[in-house]
């Protein structure tokens, strides 16, 4: 069997947030639709990517993340990551309705992960243990996108992904 090296945590993760932030009407997908494209993007993006979307999130409030591993224990079953998400926005208040928000969905560690998993139904191929808010920062001007404030929020989070009889990934 051929395993798909491609799937990641982080995605899973990503498209919850995304349902979440739309489902409190926080962000609104018809803003992100291009034409070039002929569908809605979704304005959270890997940090590798954001260059390439500039023209797509122009004056728009996004985020980006970005994630590392925490070394493996004698329990090598369990991953732990730290995702990085950092928000952007040139309106005070969206960074504050998207970090509360972000607070409210990940500060309940393994209830926030059943949320997750009762999410994803069955359809992917982890399981989140526990999940929630390790760091934040302060808002303030951004560096990196100039006329844009940005705010931090990392996750810390607990998953395990399917495994065969011998250890590997499925």
């Amino acid at each position: 069997m051929t395993v798909n090296y491609k799937l990641d945590s982080v995605i899973e993760l990503r498209k919850y947030l995304w349902d979440q932030l739309v489902d409190a009407e926080i962000f609104n997908p018809d803003d992100y639709y291009s034409e070039n494209i002929g569908d809605a993007i979704i304005p959270i993006i890997p940090v590798q990517q954001s260059p390439e979307m500039n023209q797509f999130l122009s004056g728009k409030k996004h985020i980006i993340y970005d994630k590392i591993g925490i070394s493996y224990d004698t329990m090598w079953q369990v991953c732990t990551e730290q995702v990085l998400f950092t928000l952007y926005a040139t309106d005070f208040s969206d960074l504050n309705e998207i970090r509360n928000l972000m607070i409210d969905l990940f500060r309940r560690m393994d209830e926030s992960a059943q949320d997750v998993n009762r999410w994803a139904n069955i359809s992917t191929k982890f399981k989140f243990f526990s999940i929630y808010v390790s760091d934040m920062s302060p808002i303030s001007p951004s560096e990196e996108v100039q006329g844009f404030l940005a705010a931090d929020v990392i996750l810390e989070v607990k998953y395990a992904r399917d495994i065969s009889t011998n250890g590997r990934f499925i």
